[in-house]
């Protein structure tokens, strides 16, 4: 894989795992024996799925984040679909994968948790768990930012910063996999905006057809106006206006390209609004 302008990473090999580690975590203990430190009970488990398993855990080098992958999806999982099993046993390294993007966000200025580790297990009839490591990201997420901002200006200052660096990381041809205010953490002092999630984050050698990364805009805005509760363009129309302006784009351009994006979040909204925005009320109350 070689070298990043940040980082560097060595190959990994290690009871049956094989991938790459960056290169300061090579000796950590931990790494040593990878099947005992998976079942550890040292550990706080932040999601437990049928297709993975996302744990939090101290190292001598600081917490990490830890998923392990049995699958493509829940569903794939649970229904034991036969193209999704051939596509994950035969398919390059999920974990690998997931760390190559990651490295290439770093190496271009753009901000996530630090890659440790990616690496694949293949076990009966060759059918593989991928595992990838990265260090915690202590900040706030933006979704938390925008629940405790003090008023609009500050809500609108967010969305701007926000809306800026996502034009950047589309100017260098990045599309997130799933662009949402949870998966973003913000460092408004710093000037870093932190891209979480990134398991399905895509680097295109060439520019992207832009409906990829228009997808990024729609999947942000329906999210904010989940997060209102209402149909209320306000935070929407920050986020946009913010990124329009940050594009090479002419005039009529950004016009268009604004006209897609809010047709997109009405009709979804008018189908699925409010009942997720009802759902997700509820659960806030339960939590």
């Amino acid at each position: 894989m070689g070298a990043t302008e940040e980082m560097t990473f060595a190959p990994y090999r290690q009871n049956g795992w094989k991938g790459w580690v960056l290169d300061e975590w090579q000796q950590l203990p931990e790494l040593a024996d990878l099947e005992t430190w998976l079942q550890a009970p040292q550990q706080t488990i932040v999601l437990e799925a049928p297709c993975r398993t996302v744990s939090r855990r101290e190292t001598a080098l600081g917490a990490v984040y830890v998923k392990l992958m049995r699958g493509r999806n829940d569903g794939a999982v649970r229904n034991r679909e036969v193209f999704s099993w051939l596509k994950w046993t035969l398919l390059p390294s999920r974990g690998v994968y997931i760390l190559k993007v990651t490295a290439a966000m770093v190496a271009r200025g753009h901000h996530c948790p630090t890659p440790v580790l990616g690496a694949r297990c293949r076990g009966r009839w060759g059918y593989p768990r991928e595992l990838y490591v990265s260090r915690e990201v202590t900040l706030p997420t933006l979704e938390e930012c925008l629940v405790s901002a003090t008023g609009k200006g500050e809500q609108q200052e967010l969305l701007a910063f926000t809306a800026e660096r996502l034009a950047r990381f589309h100017l260098d041809h990045f599309v997130h996999g799933d662009f949402l205010p949870r998966n973003a953490c913000v460092d408004t002092q710093a000037g870093h905006l932190y891209f979480l999630d990134n398991d399905r984050t895509r680097h295109w050698p060439f520019l992207p057809p832009f409906q990829r990364q228009r997808r990024n805009l729609a999947q942000f805005c329906y999210n904010l106006l989940l997060q209102a509760g209402c149909y209320d363009l306000a935070m929407p129309n920050a986020f946009l206006n913010a990124y329009l302006q940050a594009t090479p784009w002419t005039e009529k351009r950004r016009q268009a390209e604004y006209q897609r994006v809010v047709a997109h979040i009405t009709a979804r909204w008018q189908r699925f609004g409010e009942k997720e925005a009802a759902r997700l009320k509820r659960l806030a109350k339960q939590a």
